[in-house]
């Protein structure tokens, strides 16, 4: 019998596709990534199912889409009655393993969602799904190091740059004492002395970088001329939705100048380069202990960040390409396809997938699709549209509601908008082809691209006439996907009946 391989998810927080030289960034390089990709495969066409994280990474790891499963918006994580990946695995005989941030398995299952777990032991929640659990926080806190005083240090001062929307800055602490570089060091360990061997292990390493607080330590903070990091094309905000307009002025966007956004772009580079050289370190390791050949490592992130896209900075109840399309990289043992791929892939398919290279059935509540007949040169058929959705019920703030907002890009009176509740009610739906996207939103704004004439998605084209079959043409695929994505949970078997049977008996 074929040993069942391991299973490795490396997971970034806030991190767009462009913001690596894989995907076509003029200045950021990540060998240990590019190494990764030279084994594997780039999926040019990978996007998160919803732009904030819980949901998201909730999505993620159920294989259900964000509304499916209940989760309306960020800080919902998942019910513990829903089935999830690393659930699944520790019954068929992983050996699990969290290192780094959750922000999706509740930690105990009092739950806001309806109804009780009838069975404690087998809820998704945090500890009764990872057998290995080693977490991490925005800043530099990881388990087994938070009375380490140079780190506490390194976390004090991150947090200077967490309360206003564009803070900034250069970390003093020694980069051995922040968070990166500890997780590495954590998953290090976990690989010589705390797995158990005998077991086949899925990892879920999990950076809470290159999130906010945009903040590195030396030599990161300086590793990238903020006058050579590229800028994103200007947005006017004419004829985009009014969501958009009140972000920009709640994160005081109208007040960051050009040289202040290549700056933050710079620290938020810096922060991405120093996961890569601490991947490498992790990918040396599994080399020495004769794992990398036996192991499916996944990298992407939960959704991006817009830095400075659109006019806007971080992230936002919104679907543009800077919020959605993430890194997705595959290297999977054996692997002897092409290198690159625009097929769409949606994070949802992340859970079929690796249950299925893991020769574990997929569970029918499952609305992602496995990648592993791709990934083995079997036949597959890719997806023709992704489908994103965002928001909570409600009516979404508008301008004239604004009384108070920042002064500036630093002022720490307001926090950052993404993070308040108003800022993500007012649901809304995206569909995207390779060709075309649509917004749609439940105020009756929307947005239509065509991403072939229109890849910045700056010329807003949903009310244009000469684009009124392309819209209609969307929407119906829209209506489809809403019909097929309806929960497949709970299974009908109530009827005895069945067809096939009846054919079958009478054949004989």
């Amino acid at each position: 019998m074929q040993k069942r391989p391991n299973l490795l998810l490396i997971q970034t927080d806030q991190q767009s596709a462009e913001t690596l030289r894989l995907y076509g960034n003029p200045v950021l390089e990540t060998p240990a990534l590019e190494a990764l990709a030279e084994r594997g495969v780039v999926f040019e066409q990978a996007f998160c199912n919803y732009p904030a994280c819980s949901p998201s990474r909730s999505s993620m790891f159920t294989g259900r889409y964000a509304s499916t499963i209940g989760i309306q918006a960020n800080h919902m994580m998942i019910n513990p009655a829903e089935v999830t990946l690393p659930q699944l695995l520790k019954e068929q005989g992983y050996q699990t393993a969290i290192i780094g941030k959750n922000h999706a398995f509740m930690e105990n299952t009092e739950t806001y969602y309806p109804g009780v777990v009838t069975d404690p032991e087998k809820a998704s929640t945090l500890r009764q799904v990872f057998d290995y659990i080693r977490l991490a926080d925005h800043g530099h806190l990881v388990d087994g190091h938070r009375d380490d005083p140079e780190t506490k240090a390194a976390h004090e001062w991150s947090h200077t740059c967490w309360v206003s929307p564009l803070g900034h800055g250069t970390n003093p602490a020694r980069p051995e004492k922040c968070g990166t570089h500890l997780l590495g060091e954590t998953m290090i360990d976990y690989l010589e002395h705390q797995r158990d061997p005998e077991k086949p292990f899925f990892t879920w390493l999990s950076f809470p970088d290159p999130h906010t607080p945009y903040q590195a330590p030396e030599p990161y903070a300086s590793m990238f001329d903020p006058a050579t990091v590229p800028l994103p094309p200007k947005d006017n905000l004419e004829e985009k939705p009014e969501r958009q307009r009140v972000a920009y002025l709640m994160d005081a966007m109208d007040t960051a100048d050009d040289d202040l956004i290549r700056q933050v772009r710079a620290i938020h580079y810096g922060m991405i380069r120093f996961i890569d050289d601490t991947l490498a370190r992790v990918f040396a390791k599994m080399d020495e202990l004769g794992l990398t050949d036996n192991t499916v490592v996944v990298f992407t992130s939960d959704h991006g960040d817009s830095m400075g896209a659109h006019g806007l900075i971080q992230k936002h109840n919104m679907f543009y390409d800077s919020f959605t399309r993430v890194p997705f990289i595959v290297a999977a043992p054996g692997y002897q396809g092409t290198a690159r791929t625009d097929h769409p892939v949606e994070l949802i398919d992340l859970m079929p997938t690796f249950l299925d290279m893991a020769g574990i059935p997929i569970p029918p509540g499952a609305q992602g699709r496995s990648l592993a007949p791709y990934l083995r040169g079997q036949n597959y058929v890719p997806r023709e549209y992704v489908v994103i959705e965002s928001g909570e019920e409600g009516e979404p703030l508008r301008i004239s509601d604004i009384t108070v907002r920042p002064e500036h890009p630093f002022d720490d009176r307001c926090f950052v908008w993404c993070a308040y509740r108003d800022a993500w009610i007012g649901k809304g739906k995206c569909i995207r082809t390779l060709e075309w996207k649509l917004n749609i939103y439940a105020s009756g704004e929307g947005e239509l691209y065509d991403l072939k004439k229109d890849p910045d998605e700056l010329e807003n084209r949903f009310d244009d006439p000469a684009c009124a079959d392309i819209r209609s043409g969307l929407e119906r695929k829209l209506l489809y996907w809403t019909m097929d994505k309806e929960d497949r949970l709970p299974l009908n078997t109530t009827v005895k009946l069945n067809y096939a049977e009846v054919k079958a008996k009478h054949a004989e």
